[in-house]
């Protein structure tokens, strides 16, 4: 394979998406590997610091030229900020204090389903049968492995608070995309993606100022700065930009198709690099993705995501 064919096959939206899946899956693994060392709001705010530092000489020309238009759409891009950077991490960070990598992974492969039925709820789509099955099926599965397969646990509502917390940022990411398609066409993702960071650090900073008065501190270790700059540079930068820009060419349904993969990528990792073990009640993710496929192959299961420029 020559240069020119590697260069083809490595800006294929496919590949592209599954790297995204990638990055994301290591983010929950770095976040569980850094617990007792990095406090999870100071986590969530340096990860951002670093995305923000990286990411102003890509994307400060295009949030200039399309200022006005982002400044219409303010209320919007202060929401995605507040969900998708400063709610949608933390509430990770917060949760693999208590709960495995593995079982974070598999909890989050519920997103496409919840985002059906946001969808559902808040936009008044409609849903057939299929969709109402997927639906059922997939949040089964979520709840057979946040009570560990234990029913008792689901009577008594005695749930692994980290499994919740988890399952709470499913939640923002599924605003986040809905929200997205309330954007007009056109707007670049490098633009948006730093005014999104740029109102999460404000709405961070309190919350991590807070945490460091309250006598969390920091390891500064050079395998816990590695994980800052990976989940700054990797799974911020290049997982949200790289998102957008393959939805606006494949489509939001085609690439929603693609979170199968952060379940695996991230129960692989964890297995492999954390020494976390697999367990019976895992088998829930088997209900997750026969809920994903339901939901997602009905008619209009996904909300339609913004199109986003190529650069």
């Amino acid at each position: 394979m020559n240069g020119r064919k590697v260069v083809t096959f490595l800006l294929n939206p496919y590949v592209l998406l599954t790297l995204v899946m990638l990055a994301g899956a290591g983010n929950t693994v770095v976040a569980r590997a850094t617990v007792g060392e990095m406090p999870p709001l100071a986590l969530s705010f340096w990860r951002w610091v670093t995305a923000f530092v990286i990411l102003f000489p890509i994307g400060a020309r295009a949030l200039f030229v399309q200022r006005h238009v982002l400044l219409a759409q303010w209320r919007i891009v202060v929401a995605l900020g507040a969900i998708a950077v400063a709610a949608f991490n933390s509430l990770i960070y917060l949760g693999v204090q208590h709960t495995t990598a593995l079982n974070a992974s598999l909890v989050l492969s519920v997103i496409p389903v919840v985002t059906v039925a946001l969808s559902w709820i808040l936009l008044r789509e409609r849903a057939n049968l299929r969709m109402v099955v997927g639906l059922a099926a997939g949040l089964i599965g979520v709840l057979v492995i946040i009570a560990r397969g234990d029913i008792s646990l689901l009577v008594s509502l005695d749930f692994n608070g980290g499994d919740l917390l988890v399952f709470a940022s499913v939640f923002c990411w599924a605003g986040y995309s809905i929200l997205l398609g309330r954007l007009p066409p056109g707007i670049r993702p490098e633009g948006l993606l730093l005014a999104m960071v740029m109102v999460g650090l404000v709405l961070l900073a309190p919350f991590y100022l807070w945490e460091a008065a309250a006598g969390a501190r920091m390891v500064l270790s050079a395998p816990n700065m590695l994980g800052v700059f990976y989940m700054g540079a990797f799974s911020s930068v290049f997982s949200y930009i790289l998102w957008n820009r393959c939805v606006g060419i494949v489509g939001a349904n085609v690439a929603s198709q693609f979170t199968y993969l952060n379940p695996a990528f991230g129960g692989s990792l964890a297995v492999l690099l954390l020494g976390e073990s697999l367990r019976p009640y895992h088998a829930g993710v088997l209900l997750i993705f026969l809920g994903i496929y339901l939901a997602t192959t009905a008619r209009r299961a996904v909300p339609k995501t913004a199109r986003v420029d190529e650069p």
